[in-house]
């Protein structure tokens, strides 16, 4: 599997006090084999030594992570803390190795997160099922599903394990204080890229970090599941429960607008000076992309036509490959959807066969 360079400008290992008002807080930048390309997690050099996510589990992340801590006079059993900004495998994937190495590490994450970082798997990350069951409803046509799973199933079978479970030692909630030796970091609850996805704030200095909420060279993809199985009370197409992450993301960035955010220090793409710049960035970045599926369901509407998720998808993507192209592009239509039905622009209803269709409805309000 290939490595993919960091960022222009950006070597790998460690950069020391990318915000230089916080001279203790260090960035190391680690390889990754994926697209989003380099992975930065960070170094608090105070006590407790902490670090802040840890990149994959392979020889040369782990060799990197242990320079950066001899650059600075430590060992890797010399970190006490863990701090996961959530369960992906660029972040928890070195957590085990360094508890092998910290008989006293303290693993901290939010407590959605937990179940997964518990119960680690590269078919769990995958949410095959989960997403099957949600696609089908949203009108995946069952040859299309089933291919999918397949192949997603055969790939991961053919990758390599780079990342493990671990115990989460403590569980953290939005609001909570984690403290060091003459200051603290804010915990934040941020869902949406995942529902446990949390980012840390120095507020002393106005500093984020971000992990995938928000990113330099990139928006984060949102995801969406099932979280029950009885159809939902309040909810008059008897729909299960579920984690809508888009709408959840889009209410969690507006809510980091309302903190004083000088700069952001972010898993991939460097450091982000203009923090606020970069909130409204991401919003926009969907704001379009919403604005562009509610203009689709005016259309149709006015050709007095409903559709379902899968029937957008293949309007507003005929080039993508509907089994290996498709996830994150589906998921953000059926955010899009759940987006636009909130704020009264889009009704559902359900076929005969129980599949979602949805409307246009020109009367609704924004939210």
């Amino acid at each position: 599997m290939p490595v993919r360079t960091p960022r222009a400008g950006t070597a790998f290992g460690i950069h020391t006090a990318p915000v230089p008002s916080i001279p203790y807080l260090h960035q190391i930048v680690l390889p990754t084999p994926w697209d989003v390309g380099s992975v930065q997690v960070y170094l608090v050099d105070r006590d407790p030594l902490t670090l802040i996510d840890t990149g994959v589990r392979t020889p040369e992340s782990l060799s990197l992570v242990q320079a950066a801590l001899a650059s600075l006079g430590h060992e890797l059993g010399s970190v006490r803390r863990v701090l996961l900004t959530h369960y992906h495998g660029d972040h928890l994937g070195q957590v085990a190795s360094v508890r092998r190495a910290s008989a006293e590490l303290e693993v901290c994450a939010h407590l959605d997160e937990v179940d997964m970082i518990e119960g680690f798997s590269p078919q769990r990350n995958e949410q095959i099922t989960e997403h099957m069951e949600l696609f089908r409803d949203h009108g995946v046509d069952e040859q299309t599903n089933v291919a999918r799973a397949e192949w997603l199933r055969e790939r991961v079978g053919n990758e390599p394990v780079l990342c493990e479970a671990t115990a989460v030692d403590r569980q953290l909630r939005g609001g909570d204080r984690v403290e060091f030796d003459g200051f603290a970091l804010v915990v934040h609850h941020v869902p949406g890229h995942t529902a446990g996805h949390v980012v840390y704030e120095h507020a002393e200095t106005g500093t984020l970090l971000t992990g995938d909420h928000v990113m330099g060279n990139a928006v984060p993809s949102t995801t969406s599941y099932y979280t029950g199985n009885e159809p939902a009370s309040q909810d008059p197409l008897g729909r299960r429960p579920r984690f809508r992450g888009l709408p959840a993301y889009l209410q969690s960035l507006r809510a980091l607008k309302q903190l004083s955010v000088e700069s952001i220090l972010p898993a991939h793409g460097g450091v982000i000076s203009r923090g606020d710049r970069a909130i409204d960035e991401a919003l926009l970045f969907y704001d379009v992309r919403i604005q562009r599926i509610e203009r689709g369901l005016r259309t149709l509407a006015a050709m007095g036509q409903d559709v379902t998720a899968w029937d957008l998808f293949k309007a507003l993507f005929p080039k993508a490959d509907p089994v290996t192209g498709m996830r994150n592009r589906f998921l953000m239509v059926i955010g899009a959807l759940d987006v636009l039905e909130d704020r009264r622009l889009c009704v559902a209803h359900r076929r005969s066969d129980g599949v979602l269709l949805h409307r246009h409805a020109p009367a609704g309000g924004s939210d």
